[in-house]
């Protein structure tokens, strides 16, 4: 197993050169460092020239704005910031946000306690627009924040885990919602997986009121159970069938990325990343395999998010399951041979 997961290692960083896009250039050298990011750098640069951040995700409708500041010269090192507007102004320029926009944002941080720091926009420019058809203002969401104020508990699966455990992310359906940990289960928010189907118990957190936040309920003996840990089966053969679903190519990724979209019950579908990390030219002919299949349907592609799903096609992929890192971004299969995926178009 440990020769096994050097290989997959191998693989993923003689693939990076060549799958993501060059870092930006130091923009807020005070934040950073040899691998590290500085909040204080960060603020330093807010409180005076600004700094430029990356959109990670806009959900007006919930009041929930996230941004990136990425580490200039390490792709994997980044932190994720919440954004608010300072006045009027700023609150209805963040409204048009989409992912991947870039702008330099100037103001401080906002004295909140949470493990991700808030910033508190005075001002904000747009440096680039994202040209991103998968982030249209017009994409209508399957859940409503007043879905999750009628239910207490939900069945979901979790998009990220960090603060120590203390910041639990879930998705539900298209939604994403934020829970706030207390003590009595941070044991077993640390040890989630990003792409985990889990069963939670609710209520919601006072404040803030916008966007809602949720607390695991303390009368519950059981407010979270994993339904379906994603690190179970790493390295092991795996067959699976989904719709074909597709990445555009973004500031971070030089090329399209293919997955499929595995139903794994309860209404919770999960995103399978399909690769070859050793074996570049098989990669190159996967990824043409299901990019000439994808244009021979253009109308049947719908926007999902962050994501295109091409409802004509159905793949049907064999190889071995990986999944190496709690935050990674989805479980893989990776690939050996052409002749172990089969399209088909209905």
């Amino acid at each position: 197993m440990k020769k096994q997961y050097l290989a997959l290692l191998l693989g993923i960083f003689s693939i990076l050169p060549i799958a993501f896009a060059q870092t930006n250039p130091l923009k807020c050298p005070a934040a950073a460092g040899n691998n590290t990011i500085s909040y204080e750098g960060i603020e330093s640069c807010l409180k005076q020239d600004g700094v430029l951040l990356e959109v990670h995700g806009a959900v007006p409708m919930s009041s929930m704005f996230v941004v990136t500041f990425r580490h200039p010269t390490n792709f994997f090192q980044s932190v994720h910031l919440s954004l608010i507007g300072g006045s009027v102004e700023t609150r209805n320029f963040i409204k048009t946000l989409k992912r991947h926009d870039v702008i330099l944002v100037k103001g401080k941080f906002e004295q909140v306690e949470s493990p991700q720091k808030h910033v508190r926009a005075q001002s904000i420019s747009l440096v680039s627009r994202s040209q991103d058809s998968t982030h249209s203002s017009d994409y209508q969401y399957q859940a409503l924040p007043a879905e999750i104020l009628q239910m207490s508990e939900l069945t979901g699966r979790v998009h990220s885990v960090f603060g120590e455990g203390r910041i639990l992310v879930v998705e539900y359906k298209d939604l994403v919602v934020p829970v706030y940990v207390q003590d009595p289960w941070l044991a077993q928010t640390r040890a989630l997986y990003r792409g985990d189907k889990i069963h939670m118990k609710y209520v919601i957190q006072e404040e803030p009121v916008r966007p809602v936040h949720l607390n695991f309920d303390p009368s519950a003996p059981q407010a979270l159970t994993v339904l379906r840990s994603v690190v179970q089966g790493h390295g092991e053969p795996v067959t699976m069938t989904g719709k074909l679903l597709r990445f555009p190519q973004s500031p971070q990724i030089m090329f399209p990325i293919f997955a499929i979209n595995v139903d794994i019950g309860d209404g919770v579908m999960l995103d399978h990343t399909i690769l070859s990390f050793t074996d570049m030219e098989l990669f190159t002919k996967i990824r043409e395999m299901f990019q000439a299949a994808w244009d021979k349907y253009p109308l049947m592609v719908r926007n999902y998010r962050n994501k295109e799903i091409n409802d004509a096609l159905t793949v049907t992929v064999s190889g071995t399951y990986n999944m190496i890192d709690p935050g990674q971004a989805n479980p893989q299969v990776i690939m050996e041979r052409l002749e172990d995926i089969t399209i088909v178009e209905e």
